[in-house]
């Protein structure tokens, strides 16, 4: 009788520790929950996605993500085997703002439709080329002036790429017939392993270089 009146006085005075631990923790995953970034909230990592920085994401950067491939048809509405900034989800109203002021727009801290070089603090890269943008040189850069030198630009840049994936390729076809097997993409460019026989076009079991060349704009 005695050692049972101990027990009940034990559990008495234990029950309210453990429940005061028990709510400590449950409120401790609650949290790590909470402060988790979840995996939705950056939908396909666009920015990696964009292997070449071009504002596009074309069928060979979208083969390394099953996600994106999935996607990909439905999201390509234009139907030109690229998706744009407008073709790609965005998931809540802070990625649809962020959308409409991307890029150079964001550097316009005064909102007074320019970009004058007090607003580059900072932005060496962008600081560099500033003459270059500036057109007129009156000392701001407009929208106009900044799709003109990126016009100016694009047979540059698409050169560099071109070279870019030139020696990629060479890289990966071991055997030098001009086109790549399933082992070789498997060995060399393991990211597109799962999406060789979506890129397969004409199902022969390789990979040409029309294939996986991105499409020019």
């Amino acid at each position: 009788m005695h050692r049972n009146v101990t027990d009940r006085s034990s559990i008495r005075r234990i029950a309210p520790l453990a429940l005061a631990l028990l709510a400590a923790a449950g409120i401790g995953v609650a949290a790590a929950q909470q402060s988790a970034p979840s995996a939705a909230s950056h939908p396909q990592h666009r920015q990696g996605l964009d292997a070449n920085h071009d504002g596009t994401i074309d069928r060979s950067e979208a083969a390394a993500h099953p996600r994106m491939v999935a996607m990909f048809e439905r999201l390509d509405r234009n139907h030109d085997g690229r998706l744009g900034a407008d073709e790609r989800p965005h998931r809540g109203k802070h990625h649809g703002h962020r959308g409409h002021r991307g890029g150079l727009a964001r550097l316009d801290v005064d909102g007074d439709g320019r970009i004058g070089r007090d607003e580059l603090a900072g932005k060496s890269r962008i600081a560099a080329k500033f003459a270059a943008m500036d057109g007129n040189h009156d000392g701001y850069v407009v929208r106009s002036e900044a799709r003109a030198y990126r016009d100016q630009q694009r047979p540059q840049r698409q050169a560099e790429r071109a070279r870019r994936f030139e020696q990629r390729f060479a890289a990966a076809d071991l055997n030098h017939d001009g086109k790549l097997g399933k082992l070789e993409v498997s060995e060399n460019m393991p990211r597109l392993g799962k999406a060789f026989a979506w890129m397969d076009d004409n199902r022969d079991g390789f990979l040409s270089r029309e294939e996986l060349r991105p499409r020019q704009r």
